[in-house]
């Protein structure tokens, strides 16, 4: 199809730290150009102290256009990232503008609304509407987002829950202007994790039968690691022999240190840092716990159900379009087919963590629902085709592709509707 060499598409993003927008960004970036798309990645700096994906785009061969004064924090210097975006946009007169996260959906739908770039779209992987700003601040910020939905084609939420969130809690956009496509990550290597082999035990210096209980993610505030420490002790009363591993970096990190050993924890607790054998990580553990304050979809709770593992979390955001089956009630938690949701209490948190390591058997049966869950539901693939899908079909609406163009087929488990059209 000679239409796609026609199609230019900048994807922006504020920077490739650890997470789900940053392993979007790269790993669509790379499957548009192998479908024939000219396709760019404009990204800014990652902080210091963060750790970066730059290994991912090298290994996808992925060369990112940076703009060094574009950055997570607000400052002078955005006027300067606007004005280099712009530039990169006129230059390269893309179709489509994808932008990914806060800063840059700001800052590159603005540029691409000057340089009259056709097609604007921008992915909600989170907001901060809440747990990040003041009352005060976060007004603005919903002020600024709705203006901009006003200004984007269409919007793109990662979960049903998210979707409701943006359309009737905070008012950003109508409904027939957002839709649903969950994330897609390489799973390969988490599909194929079978039984622990050591490397976790080994590490930490335990026992193999010691219980492993895991937290993966950036140790920063809206994770909220200072939830998973308080539910140590209480997890330890009655399963002393329970070890706890934390697997990330980030600006917590050293308050995170000081209070382990602050409340006589070292022994129990286990600071890994970033890692990029996580495979392993995981198959050393026996449940992933996400503690989170707001989540979009945590990519780390993908990762543990591909791996297997049964996995506690509290119900935030998009985390309960995650859960399988029908949710049965007990003593305070929701015990679903693949793991547990409860509220943000350390004493439920710490009562599900018990549940899943005195339950071996239901433990594995959590631990293969989660695996057949997201399976096909989250894989790279999916996500591509929903996203050709999508962009194709704003580009109809917009008469820059034939009416009879054929679209690829969306596949049976996808969010996004084959039948949708998105909101002008």
């Amino acid at each position: 199809m000679g239409w796609q060499r026609q199609i230019g598409i900048a994807r922006i993003i504020a920077r490739l730290n650890v997470g789900g927008p940053a392993i979007q960004a790269i790993l669509m970036t790379e499957a548009f150009r192998a479908r024939g798309y000219d396709t760019v990645l404009i990204t800014g700096q990652v902080a210091r102290g963060e750790a970066n994906m730059h290994y991912l785009a090298q290994a996808n061969e992925v060369e990112a256009l940076t703009i060094p004064a574009l950055s997570r924090s607000i400052s002078f210097k955005d006027l300067v990232s606007f004005l280099q975006i712009a530039r990169i946009l006129r230059r390269r007169r893309p179709v489509i503008v994808h932008t990914h996260t806060a800063k840059a959906g700001t800052l590159g739908r603005l540029a691409a609304l000057i340089v009259r770039v056709p097609i604007r779209v921008h992915t909600f992987h989170g907001h901060v509407f809440n747990g990040y700003f003041s009352p005060l601040a976060t007004r603005v910020f919903l002020m600024i987002e709705r203006f901009l939905a006003r200004r984007t084609d269409c919007i793109i939420a990662i979960s049903e829950s998210q979707k409701r969130e943006l359309t009737d809690t905070y008012r950003i956009a109508p409904e027939h202007k957002v839709v649903v496509v969950p994330l897609g990550l390489d799973l390969a290597a988490f599909l194929q994790v079978k039984g622990p082999d050591g490397t976790v035990h080994s590490a930490i210096h335990c026992e193999p039968s010691d219980p492993l209980v895991g937290w993966v993610g950036r140790l920063t505030a809206i994770k909220a690691p200072s939830l998973f420490l308080d539910c140590v002790p209480l997890v330890k009363e009655s399963l002393p022999a329970t070890h706890f591993v934390i697997v990330g970096g980030g600006e917590l990190r050293s308050e995170c240190e000081q209070r382990l050993g602050r409340e006589g924890l070292r022994d129990s607790v286990a600071l890994l840092g970033w890692r990029r054998d996580l495979p392993k990580i995981y198959a050393g553990l026996d449940v992933v716990v996400c503690t989170s304050i707001n989540e979009g979809t945590p990519v780390a709770l993908l990762e543990a159900m591909a791996s297997g593992r049964a996995i506690v979390s509290t119900d935030v955001g998009g985390v309960r379009d995650l859960m399988a089956g029908i949710p049965i009630p007990v003593e305070g938690m929701e015990l679903f087919e693949n793991g547990i949701l409860v509220p943000r209490d350390p004493y439920l948190v710490a009562r599900a963590i018990r549940y899943v390591l005195d339950n071996p058997q239901r433990r594995r049966a959590m631990g293969q629902a989660g695996r057949q869950f997201v399976r096909n539901r989250f894989s790279q693939v999916r996500l591509a085709d929903d996203l050709e899908r999508l962009y194709l079909s704003l580009a109809q609406a917009k008469g820059l592709l034939p009416m009879d163009a054929v679209l690829p087929a969306c596949q049976p488990t996808s969010a996004f509707s084959a039948s949708h059209k998105p909101g002008l």
